[in-house]
């Protein structure tokens, strides 16, 4: 089981990622694929720029939430 962590670095979310990744870019053409796994980094390192992380919430924090919006909708 992987231990849950306060942070996370880009470069060991990548290596988390990167059996995803390649597990998807064998559907695409050989050629491409090293050309492509780069810019699928790329823009994960880009996106995690650009986004602000809080802390995720709990499952209970999640449901009381969500029943929250659904009575402010009402």
């Amino acid at each position: 089981m992987i231990a849950i962590k306060e942070y996370i670095s880009p470069i060991e979310l990548i290596e988390l990622l990167k059996p995803k990744i390649k597990k998807e870019l064998n559907q695409t053409n050989p050629k491409d694929r090293d050309d492509l796994e780069h810019e699928i980094i790329l823009k994960i390192l880009e996106e995690l720029k650009t986004k602000e992380f809080r802390s995720i919430p709990t499952f209970f924090e999640l449901v009381k939430n969500e029943r929250c919006k659904k009575s402010r909708e009402e």
